[in-house]
């Protein structure tokens, strides 16, 4: 099948061109920063130049997701935490593939299902198969008119060169022996070669190639049109659950549980802990088992919601009743993760780490309420629910500072109890940085401190920003060392 390319085509090439050139900048000259908001801006400034008369879907889902990924784009700008900068760096362009595909398929209010995982796959060979024609019949047009008109002058020209090269070579070396001075000037011309690093810059038009293919080829194969039925193809038979089984499972599984929460309650509310082990052991003990059955727990909840069989009002309401009785269980269990964290985190200090263990079990409380409310409504959605609760807290993991809470936690304990891990600090983003400023302030004799802050100063002055690495966080840590008067 011939590709027919129009005029605008031609443009909009020429426009993903600077935008692949844009992304070669932003990306792959050193550490990202501001150029990453900049390249996620311009590219959704193109889209919707281009979809200007696009009549788009899951315009609600859409907006969320970019307002989404723009905040986690800006992360890079202000923010310099290594684990997220990693998982933002992979996770954004999935991100947004997935929004562009949301808002120009036809389909409403059905991304939460298994046909839009598909679609998405679908969209990317679609793309590389666009691209491959292109390429070919790029191909076509470049030597179309060279086969009928200039392939004669190109034959003679070639022929010439192949002449020209043995002369050249003879008559040079003479020159050379004659003129010491000509073989000077020849001798500067390969050093001046090797200093332009052609390697380097064929490698980065070879990515601004790249990045240029694959913006032209996703946004031209989104604008075809697609021939979808009104709705998903239903199963015939949907699978269920027999409910005396799910019934005799979830009685067993409860039981378990009251004997467990009844321990739990022990421990929390009585002194015998304190005969056995210490709570900092008794904390790194349990939190991950605890952890993994709170999600296990919720998988089985919102599968039994899911696939159980309709039977009578009678069972229904026994099986809604052992389900609401296993959330309460199961928010038991992670309140005891909670606390165990909690107590681990005042014996040994706080990180990053542990703060966002802590982050994702309110996560986590937030799904266990919502599923609660599903068990009594089976109007609402698991699925739903889950995608986009999962969007807000991710995003709202990379917009709130924690990494300054962790600082902030470990200078108060400091004066607590006048223990800190300098180290951990510095192995922190910038805030680590602000925070051993911080604690200079407090206590300029702390043992190593001032060998640390030296070394970061050294590091500030010896480094250059670009542009595309400008970072908010980088310069308020390096404006705090460079105004602190060390002694």
């Amino acid at each position: 099948m011939e590709m027919k390319l129009k005029k605008e085509d031609w443009i909009f090439f020429l426009v993903c061109l600077a935008l692949g050139i844009l992304a070669e900048r932003s990306f792959l000259h050193g550490i990202i920063g501001l150029s990453y908001p900049v390249f996620i801006t311009v590219f959704y400034v193109v889209f919707f130049w281009r979809y200007r008369s696009f009549s788009f879907a899951n315009k609600k889902l859409g907006l969320l997701m970019i307002a989404s990924i723009w905040l986690l784009s800006t992360s890079f700008f202000l923010k310099s935490n290594m684990i997220l900068y990693v998982l933002n760096f992979l996770l954004i362009p999935v991100m947004v593939l997935i929004q562009l595909v949301l808002i120009t398929y036809p389909l409403h209010n059905q991304w939460h299902r298994w046909p839009f995982v598909q679609k998405l796959f679908l969209t990317v060979g679609a793309a590389i198969a666009y691209v491959f024609r292109f390429l070919m019949q790029t191909a076509k047009l470049a030597f179309k008119g060279l086969e009928e008109s200039k392939s004669a002058t190109i034959r003679k020209v070639l022929i010439g060169m192949a002449i020209s090269v043995p002369l050249l070579f003879v008559i040079v070396n003479l020159l050379v022996s004659a003129d010491q001075q000509f073989g000077n000037l020849l001798g500067a011309f390969p050093r001046w070669l090797l200093g332009l690093k052609i390697e380097e810059e064929v490698l980065r038009t070879i990515a601004v190639i790249i990045f240029t293919l694959m913006i032209f080829g996703l946004l031209q194969v989104l604008r075809t049109k697609q021939h979808v039925p009104a709705e998903f193809p239903q199963p015939k038979e949907k699978m269920s659950w027999d409910s005396v089984i799910i019934l005799t499972v979830l009685t067993l599984l409860n039981i378990v549980y009251l004997l467990f929460v009844a321990v739990q309650f022990q421990y929390f509310f009585s002194e015998t802990l304190k005969a056995g082990y210490t709570y900092a052991e008794f904390a790194r003990r349990g939190f991950f088992e605890l952890l993994f059955v709170t999600m296990l727990n919720l998988l089985i909840i919102s599968t039994i919601v899911t696939y159980v069989d309709k039977t009578s009002k009678i069972m229904r309401l026994f099986i809604r009743a052992l389900l609401s009785l296993l959330v309460i269980f199961t928010g038991v269990m992670l309140y005891s993760a909670f606390i165990r964290l909690f107590m681990y985190e005042e014996a040994y200090g706080f990180t990053f780490a542990r703060v966002l263990a802590h982050s994702f079990m309110v996560f986590l409380l937030v799904i266990l309420c919502y599923s609660f409310m599903r068990i009594w409504m089976e109007r609402l959605s698991l699925v739903r629910f889950y995608i986009i609760s999962a969007i807000l807290f991710y995003t709202l993991i990379n917009t709130i500072q924690l990494d300054r809470y962790v600082v902030d936690r470990n200078l108060e304990r400091y004066s607590e109890t006048g223990k800190i891990d300098i180290y951990y600090l510095n192995s922190l983003s910038y805030e680590g940085v602000e925070g051993l400023v911080e604690l200079y302030k407090l206590n300029p004799g702390y043992p190593g401190l001032s060998d640390l802050l030296l070394q970061r100063k050294r590091e500030f002055l010896n480094s250059e920003e670009s542009w595309n690495s400008i970072n908010m966080s980088r310069r308020s840590a390096e404006k705090a060392l460079m105004d602190l008067e060390m002694q």
